[in-house]
Order: structure tokens, then C-alpha cells, then sequence
């Protein structure tokens, strides 16, 4: 008795090909992951040094609060006591005092849409003054790092969900 079997070429190439399209949708869910992460901000070879709670009282006599943590890496990390410091000083008033700044120095240039008005909940006013603001009463004080390339140094910022500092400025 002679059976006469297909040849075993066509179930060998279908698995070949089963294996690539899995290996290709297996890299492209990869790729998405890693480029979600870093398009939302989670990047996780960052640690948060320091956490720097704010809040204010608005005109319009609302609390406004928001907390950021500034992070660096383990290439370039945060010295200790810069970061004792830091997460030392009493913050209690910084929130009411950038407010105040905010208000009172409202950024310039802020949105590409120049018929946007200031208060438009889609203008990015509201944060460029409340951004400028911070930078002028959140001062981390100096550091390097030595590595390969010299002295460096790298300090990332991020709120956290559910802040409302920025809705008082609108």
C-alpha cells in the first residue's frame, strides 16, 4: 500500500510564515508599548527624587492643588542632599505665591492660534504663565555629574493626574 501524502514543503511553509507574522505583531505590540510610555510621560528609568505639593486659593475663592515630582536617572542621579533639601523646605505658600506671579505676568506667545482668546479652555496661556511661574519660585540648587562626556546633569518634572493648578488661571 503506497499513500500518497502531500509534500510536507507547503505545512513547512505555512508554519514559517505563521511563526514571521507572529514575531512581526509580537515587535509592533512591543514598539506601541514603549511608545505609549513615552508619549504619556511613564518613563521608567527615572526615579522620583523629589515631590513638591502645591495649592492656592483662586479669585474666585475655589482651591486649586497639583503635586509635581522631579526625577532623575541612574546615569545622572539627583545628589542626596540636594534632594533632603528640596523635599525639606515648606512648600505651603510656593502654590499662592505662583499663582500670584501667574496672574500678574501672564506669558506672552502661548498657543499657535493667535484668534484664541486667553480665556479659552483651549488655550495653552493658562499653563505657559503658570509654567514661567514656577520656574521663578521651584529653584533646585546646582549640580553635575562627571561621566564620559564631562559634566552633565538632568532633572524631569511631571504633575500628577487630577491636578487643578492650572484651571484657576483660565
Amino acid at each position: 500500500m503506497t499513500h500518497s501524502a502531500p509534500p510536507p514543503v507547503r505545512t513547512t511553509h505555512r508554519r514559517r510564515g505563521a511563526w514571521w507574522l507572529a514575531a512581526v505583531i509580537a515587535s509592533a505590540g512591543v514598539i506601541t508599548i514603549v511608545a505609549t510610555m513615552l508619549v504619556v510621560g511613564q518613563r521608567p528609568w527615572l526615579h522620583t527624587n523629589v515631590t513638591i505639593p502645591l495649592s492656592y486659593v483662586g479669585e474666585d475663592g475655589k482651591t486649586y492643588s497639583c503635586t509635581y515630582d522631579y526625577r532623575t536617572s541612574d546615569r545622572l542621579p539627583m545628589p542626596t542632599s540636594v534632594a533632603d533639601n528640596m523635599n525639606a523646605r515648606d512648600w505651603s505658600q510656593t502654590g499662592q505665591l505662583i499663582y500670584e506671579w501667574a496672574k500678574t505676568h501672564p506669558a506672552e506667545s502661548w498657543t499657535t492660534q493667535d484668534d484664541i482668546p486667553a480665556d479659552d479652555p483651549r488655550s495653552t496661556r493658562p499653563d505657559a504663565s503658570w509654567a514661567l511661574a514656577m520656574d521663578e519660585y521651584i529653584d533646585f540648587p546646582p549640580w553635575q555629574i562627571e561621566t564620559e562626556h564631562g559634566s552633565e546633569y538632568e532633572l524631569w518634572h511631571e504633575v500628577r493626574p487630577g491636578a487643578t493648578c492650572v484651571d484657576g488661571l483660565r
